[in-house]
């Protein structure tokens, strides 16, 4: 695996985004998801074809919060992901205080899935153990 690029942690989540504008092209009005957040960037799932380098405009929607936050940034990967794209917006425009506000209530909530999962392969671990010694 090559070394990790990201200044930032990435914070799993499922948010609806709202696709603005791509590229001048105004008015899309498609809904796409974002997979994960960080102060820099957000890992969207998309399906249409886009372009690195590609600048877009998004909503992003907190339906908890009752909150629509627009961005702006520009898409710096894209792969094919099980039959789906992923892209990577860099964010370039945000407000500051509303990104802290998304990564302060998207925290306690991945903690609270990573300590699930150490549980789970804590729980099985156990389990394989015991299956091993009988």
């Amino acid at each position: 695996m090559g070394k990790e690029k990201r200044k930032y942690l990435r914070f799993e989540c499922l948010l609806p985004v709202e696709l603005v504008k791509v590229d001048g092209k105004n008015h899309i009005k498609r809904n796409i998801t974002a997979h994960d957040f960080s102060r820099e960037g957000i890992k969207l799932s998309i399906n249409f074809d886009i372009e690195m380098g590609s600048n877009m405009e998004v909503n992003l929607h907190i339906p908890e919060k009752e909150i629509s936050v627009p961005v702006s940034g520009e898409i710096v990967w894209v792969k094919s992901v099980d039959n789906r794209l992923e892209a990577g917006l860099k964010i370039k425009d945000m407000d500051n205080e509303l990104k802290s506000e998304i990564l302060n209530w998207i925290f306690p909530k991945w903690l609270e899935k990573k300590k699930e999962e150490k549980e789970d392969r804590k729980a099985l671990a156990i389990k394989d153990s015991r299956d091993i010694k009988s």
